[in-house]
C-alpha cells in the first residue's frame, strides 16, 4: 500500500484537544488558574481568575531589583499584601533557577469584610514550555473557619478539664481537712475515753477485754482516716514542699509494694501550687501503674533542673508497655498524665520496651 498517498492525521486523532474545549474546560474550573511565560506576561487564564481581578490592572508592591517600584502585572491578585507579593516574587525567582519545584502560600486577606483566607499554589507548566509558571488561587475561607472552630472548641475543652481538676483538687484538699481535723479528733477524743475508762479500778477484766478490743478498731479507724486524707491530699504538700513529698510517698511506696526504689532529687524546687499538685499526681499514677502492670522489681525516680525546666523520670525495669496498651481507649491514668503537663505547658512522654522497661518522663518549666 502506498502510505504516501494517507491523509495526515487530524489535532484531535493524534490526541490534542481543540483549542476551544480546552479553553472551555479551564473556564469550568472553580479553581483560579493562570499561566505566564519566562517574561512573566500573562498568556492564559480562566474565567474564574479574571473574575477574580479589579477593572484596572493590579500594581505590585514590592520593589524591582534596581529599587524602583514593581510594574503592571496582570497576574498579581488584588487580594496580595505588599509582603505577600514579595514573597511570590521571591518565589518566582526560586522556580525560575530551579531552586524550587513548587510554592504554595496559605495567607489571609485582611482587607476582605469578613476575612478571608487563600491558597495560592505555583508550579512549573508541564510539557515542552521551560520556564512557564501555573498559578492556582483557591479561597479556603471555610476550612479556615472549621480549623479555628475546632481549634477554639479544644481550647474551651481543655480549659474546662483544668478547670474541672482544680475543683476537684479544692474538694479534695477540704475534705482532707475535715476528715484529719474534725473527724481525726473526734476519734482521738473516742480512743483517750475508752483507754481511761478501761484503766479505772471499778472495771472487771470482761470489760476491759472489750475496751481493748475496742480501743483496736478505733486505732484501725484512725489509721484508715489517716491513709485516706493523705491520699486526698498529703499534708507534707503544702507545710514541707514538694521534694519531701516525694521522698515520703516513695518511702511508703517502696514498703507497701516490696518495690527496690532509687531516689535522685534536687535539694530544692521552687513551683506554683498548681505546678507540684500536678506533678505529684503524675508520680502517683506513675508508681501506681508500676506496681499494678509492670511486674518491675526496681524503680529510679529522678528529678532534676535542666535549662529553665523541671524533668522528672520515672524508670522501672518491668516488661514495658506495649504502644496497642498506651492507644487502649480506657487508658486514662496515661492521658491523665498527659493532659496535667500540657496545662503546665511542658511535655509528657513514654518510652518502653520488653527488653529494657519503661521510662516515664515528664518535663514542665520552672517559672510556669
Amino acid at each position: 500500500m502506498d502510505t504516501s498517498q494517507q491523509q495526515p492525521a487530524t489535532a484531535a486523532s493524534a490526541g490534542a484537544w481543540p483549542e476551544g474545549i480546552a479553553r472551555a474546560t479551564l473556564d469550568a474550573l472553580s479553581s483560579r488558574l493562570c499561566v505566564v511565560d519566562t517574561n512573566l506576561q500573562q498568556v492564559a487564564s480562566n474565567r474564574a481568575w479574571r473574575e477574580f481581578l479589579p477593572a484596572t490592572p493590579c500594581r505590585c508592591l514590592t520593589a524591582g531589583a534596581d529599587g524602583s517600584a514593581g510594574g503592571t502585572r496582570s497576574w498579581v491578585m488584588p487580594c496580595w499584601s505588599g509582603a505577600t507579593a514579595q514573597l511570590v516574587d521571591q518565589a518566582i525567582e526560586a522556580l525560575r533557577s530551579g531552586a524550587r519545584d513548587s510554592f504554595a502560600l496559605e495567607y489571609e486577606c485582611s482587607s476582605c469584610v469578613p476575612s478571608r483566607w487563600y491558597l495560592l499554589q505555583i508550579k512549573p507548566l508541564p510539557g515542552d514550555r521551560p520556564g512557564c509558571l501555573v498559578f492556582t488561587h483557591d479561597d479556603i475561607s471555610e476550612r479556615k473557619l472549621a480549623e479555628r472552630a475546632q481549634h477554639l472548641a479544644a481550647v474551651r475543652l481543655k480549659q474546662l478539664g483544668a478547670h474541672l481538676e482544680s475543683v476537684r483538687e479544692e474538694q479534695s484538699a477540704a475534705i482532707a481537712r475535715e476528715l484529719h481535723d474534725e473527724l481525726g479528733a473526734v476519734m482521738t477524743m473516742l480512743k483517750l475515753d475508752l483507754a481511761t475508762t478501761a484503766k479505772q479500778e471499778t472495771t472487771s477484766a470482761e470489760l476491759r477485754s472489750k475496751f481493748d478490743s475496742l480501743l483496736e478498731q478505733v486505732s484501725a479507724a484512725l489509721q484508715v482516716i489517716k491513709r485516706i486524707s493523705t491520699n486526698l491530699r498529703p499534708a507534707t504538700l503544702d507545710t514541707l514542699g514538694l521534694m519531701a513529698t516525694i521522698r515520703w510517698y516513695v518511702e511508703r511506696f517502696s514498703q507497701s509494694t516490696g518495690i527496690a526504689t532509687q531516689l535522685e532529687l534536687p535539694e530544692y524546687v521552687r513551683l506554683s501550687d498548681i505546678s507540684s499538685i500536678a506533678m505529684f499526681r503524675i508520680l502517683q499514677e506513675g508508681l501506681t501503674n508500676v506496681a499494678a502492670h509492670s511486674g518491675a522489681s526496681k524503680v529510679l525516680i529522678r528529678v532534676e533542673k535542666n535549662d529553665g525546666d523541671l524533668i522528672m523520670e520515672i524508670i522501672d525495669n518491668g516488661r514495658g508497655i506495649s504502644a496497642e496498651q498506651q492507644q487502649k481507649p480506657g487508658s486514662f491514668g496515661l492521658i491523665g498524665m498527659s493532659e496535667r503537663a500540657l496545662y503546665l505547658g511542658g511535655h509528657f512522654s513514654i518510652d518502653s520496651s520488653a527488653a529494657t522497661g519503661t521510662r516515664l518522663q515528664l518535663c514542665i518549666p520552672l517559672d510556669n
